[in-house]
């Protein structure tokens, strides 16, 4: 059951958003007004807007969120579990992390958000998992739209050693997607600097930072690629980026004109390294996930 706060608001008049957010000092404005639209934090046992103007004497009843609220099972996503880690397949439409970074000092704030891998993961930890390892044993992330591989650490020694291995360029990443178009090359490499440009939004740019990233066709068809990514650099939304300045945008990526799909085609395939720490050859693969083979099949489906 959720522990609740009950308080009796004095003073002059506040809204109820900023009088929740100083009495619940570890979560962000933004997921305390997620918290009363939620009907979680109350007003004399009724549920108001966040803007709601408190009186003197107006009782405020907090539900604080558990991991309970949380019902995914991170068993359902393990596809290997290791002595000093553990690979999941993640899917489509899932945040990694709460987009509040206030999550990092208090883990449990990320119950106060949308369910991601990350509360799924403090919810229920795999065996052997430290529960004080920095961010949830986060070592890379994927893009709330990608699906596919992901390998989460459970100790602190094998989490920063991944990271650097991981910065220093010493993990092979392959992506499968589908491209709008037909890609006319085979095999290829993209290297243009990715950067950010007027308005947040993230592109090619003369003045961003080196990306590279390889590429090899799988198949044509109907207008359509389905090719193979293998990026050499890490850079946000890189492969996205790089398909839509070649002139071939994924299919579903509305931000860089992709035509319109379910959800973005972009899919963590497979990654390799060898094991930091006992220096073994390691290779993980997340199976292509159905909704992605349906996309395939509809658009080169002969009309």
């Amino acid at each position: 059951m959720a522990d609740k706060k009950i308080l009796e608001f004095t003073g002059y008049s506040k809204r109820l958003d900023i009088f929740a957010t100083d009495e619940l000092p570890d979560f962000s404005r933004a997921l305390v007004q997620k918290m009363i639209k939620d009907g979680k934090i109350l007003v004399n046992g009724k549920k108001v807007k966040p803007s709601w103007p408190l009186q003197e004497g107006e009782k405020v009843e907090i539900e604080l969120p558990s991991a309970q609220d949380h019902k995914s099972k991170l068993s359902d996503l393990i596809i290997a579990d290791g002595k000093d880690y553990f690979v999941i397949n993640k899917p489509a439409g899932m945040l990694v992390h709460p987009q509040s970074p206030i999550w990092e000092e208090n883990p449990e704030a990320v119950f106060a958000s949308e369910e991601t891998l990350v509360s799924i993961i403090l919810a229920n930890p795999p065996k052997g998992f430290d529960a004080s390892v920095a961010r949830a044993g986060l070592v890379h992330r994927l893009d709330r739209e990608t699906s596919g591989v992901m390998l989460i650490a459970k100790n602190q020694d094998f989490q920063e050693a991944m990271v650097e291995l991981f910065a220093t360029r010493q993990v092979n990443k392959t992506y499968h997607s589908i491209a709008c178009g037909l890609i006319p090359d085979d095999n290829g490499t993209i290297d243009v600097p990715i950067g950010r440009v007027a308005g947040g939004k993230i592109k090619a740019s003369d003045v961003g930072r080196e990306a590279i990233t390889d590429y090899h066709v799988l198949e044509r068809k109907n207008g359509f690629t389905y090719v193979e990514l293998f990026p050499r650099t890490g850079r946000t939304n890189q492969l996205r980026v790089h398909l839509s300045w070649l002139g071939y945008p994924v299919l579903g990526d509305w931000l860089y004109k992709g035509a319109t799909a379910d959800r973005l085609m972009l899919h963590a395939r497979r990654l390799e390294f060898k094991h930091p720490l006992n220096g073994r050859s390691m290779h993980f693969e997340a199976p292509v996930p159905a909704d992605f083979e349906n996309a395939w099949k509809r658009v080169t489906a002969e009309k």
